[in-house]
């Protein structure tokens, strides 16, 4: 079959977006789940403090949540592209440095980390929905398995990765600055497109939300969902380590146990989405996953021994679940793509200043009462919130993005 060079070019070109995408995707996770299975190597090094570790994994959250509101303005003026390369840029650096000194760099570090990827949190469901319109379905899939799958190797090889005798921690943190420099060169092949006038912009600055939307209860609903979905996983990144130390496990163990977690996500998160855009509503699969939550993290607070794994699987198919179902609430709830971005934008910039809070506060809990038990016991009550909030965002209704009187003038 012949085609023309135009043809050959555009199909080069689109080649090299979907590996961005799925590059980008790689970085959300594994530099933020690579952390927890080292905290056992550096933790004396450092002589950092359970409020310490706990603030690690607390602070890209706090990034996103304070971020994230200033991201569309950023795409609206630079393209979602260029913006996603400058992003990967300062991921690199971010990556790299907090592994390159004391306690304090490691914080500075873990902040910027956490700034870049709340621009790629932001910016890919936008990007995904302007390239791929009749794919959307398809294309979360490949990039939730991407991230998870990257995030799950980042736990399971850091500790062997440190262990190594020419390595030690801060090389098994800094290695995976290598997924972000990759996702930067093959941007930067992308930029003689972005510069043909094709620029793909998120969102427009005076489209941010309205009061409306503040006064939905199906879009609060989407926000708590959430919020409280990534509470459980950043809170797990972080504590699982310890979690299985005082079980017994090693620390390679712990952090393939964190690994096995993370892959029992693979599956649903490329299923999810395309099941959930082909229900008429989505209350069945949204609650399922704060009760697939709830029941893996029974197991896991009451097991002992290697039948841990299957519990850990469960509890990571609630969570792939309810990640991909989030993210499918933001184009099932609305009725265009500028809605789509303001739901988005309420729901990740507060929804992750509520998740912000788990690390931390678990972590002094579990310091205050002696063990893991009362840590256990939110976490649970949390998934059962999960299940009831997919109840309400699982609704086959849109977010009203108009007041009443606004409503009446038209």
């Amino acid at each position: 079959m012949h085609y023309s060079k135009k043809a050959l070019l555009n199909k080069y070109y689109l080649f090299l977006l979907l590996l961005a995408i799925l590059l980008i995707a790689a970085t959300l996770r594994s530099p933020i789940t690579s952390v927890g299975p080292l905290i056992p190597f550096f933790r004396g090094e450092l002589e950092a403090s359970n409020a310490v570790i706990g603030l690690i994994n607390t602070l890209p959250l706090l990034a996103f949540g304070l971020f994230s509101p200033f991201v569309p303005r950023l795409s609206s003026k630079f393209g979602m592209e260029f913006t996603l390369l400058i992003a990967m840029i300062f991921l690199s650096i971010g990556v790299f440095i907090r592994a390159s000194g004391g306690i304090e760099l490691l914080l500075f570090g873990t902040l910027l980390t956490g700034m870049a990827i709340a621009v790629g949190n932001i910016l890919m469901p936008g990007l995904i929905k302007s390239t791929f319109p009749y794919r959307m379905g398809l294309m979360t899939g490949l990039y939730s398995v991407s991230m998870n799958l990257f995030g799950a190797l980042a736990s399971g090889i850091s500790v062997p990765i440190a262990s190594i005798a020419v390595f030690d921690w801060r090389n098994a943190m800094q290695i995976w600055s290598i997924l972000s420099l990759a996702a930067v060169i093959v941007l930067l092949l992308r930029l003689p497109m972005m510069r043909s006038g094709e620029k793909k912009v998120f969102v427009n600055v005076k489209s941010q939300p309205s009061k409306a939307i503040f006064k939905s209860k199906i879009a609060w609903a989407v926000t708590f969902f959430m919020g409280l979905q990534s509470l459980i996983p950043y809170s797990l990144f972080t504590w699982l380590p310890d979690i299985f130390l005082a079980k017994g496990f090693d620390e390679s163990e712990a952090g393939w146990l964190i690994a096995i977690y993370q892959f029992g996500l693979i599956p649903t998160t490329f299923i999810a989405p395309i099941l959930a855009g082909r229900m008429q509503n989505q209350r069945l699969i949204g609650c399922s996953a704060g009760l697939l939550f709830f029941f893996g993290l029974l197991g896991v607070a009451f097991t002992s021994t290697h039948l841990i794994i299957v519990f850990l699987i469960l509890a990571g198919i609630g969570a792939g679940t309810a990640f991909s179902v989030a993210m499918m609430f933001f184009v099932l709830r609305t009725n265009s793509a500028m809605e789509s971005a303001q739901l988005s934008g309420m729901a990740q910039s507060i929804g992750y200043m509520v998740a912000s809070t788990g690390p931390l506060f678990l972590g002094t809990i579990a310091e205050k009462t002696g063990g893991w038990a009362v840590p256990f016991a939110i976490l649970m009550a949390v998934a059962l919130c999960i299940a009831f909030l997919g109840l309400i965002a699982g609704k086959d209704e849109k977010v009203s993005f108009e007041s009443n009187k606004e409503a009446a003038v038209k």
